[in-house]
């Protein structure tokens, strides 16, 4: 068999294979079919922060919150950075999520920048799709309260679906980028998921 045989041959079997799939099928120099992050792996970071806010609720977290942000966006007055931290502790504590958690997702979406969007039309703080900004009842994304009322509600919802699993919130945050939807029936994410989860832990350390 000649090499173009040979290649044609190829592309038929991977043909197959793929329709009996499901379209799903890695074939090495072909792209596609990337390996997953298994739903249990451990992350490259010194120490998986808690979600809930009961953790750390006595840690003057409102001040180092506020402080952060003002470090790590020099942009902002210190009123934007003093009422983004005030609206990440008030819902941390309305929803039981732990607002430093919030505060890293915030900084690794948007640099705490409220009008910021992305290519795929992702608004402000923490970059919501508008579909999701909808479901959470977010009528202005661009509104930093509004939007840190509705992430945090988000980040909720998804502890809530990993909270029978030991990395409860690397999942949360994973499903933050790619759905709990597809992490469910994929059994995992993407390695480039994984760096941005360990990119959020490693920000939340440093608040």
């Amino acid at each position: 068999m000649d090499a173009t045989g040979a290649i044609v041959t190829l592309i038929f079997v991977i043909t197959i294979i793929s329709a009996s799939t499901g379209g799903k099928v890695g074939v090495p120099g072909f792209g596609g079919g990337e390996s997953k992050v298994p739903i249990t792996a451990s992350l490259n970071v010194q120490e998986i922060p808690d979600g809930n806010y009961y953790a750390i609720e006595s840690d003057n977290s409102e001040t180092k919150i506020e402080k952060f942000i003002l470090k790590y966006n020099k942009n902002l007055s210190y009123w934007d950075a003093s009422m983004m931290s005030s609206s990440m502790v008030r819902y941390g504590e309305m929803y039981n999520v732990n607002p430093k958690l919030v505060c890293a997702l915030m900084a690794r979406e948007s640099a705490f920048n409220a009008r910021s969007v992305s290519s795929s039309g992702a608004m402000g703080l923490g970059q919501l799709l508008p579909a999701t900004a909808q479901a959470l009842k977010v009528n202005n994304a661009f509104d930093p309260d509004e939007n840190i009322r509705g992430t945090t509600r988000y980040v909720r919802f998804l502890l809530d679906k990993w909270k029978m699993q030991p990395q409860q919130v690397p999942l949360a945050l994973a499903s933050y980028a790619e759905g709990h939807n597809a992490i469910s029936k994929n059994g995992g994410y993407s390695s480039k998921t994984k760096g941005y989860v360990e990119d959020i832990i490693r920000i939340y350390w440093k608040i």
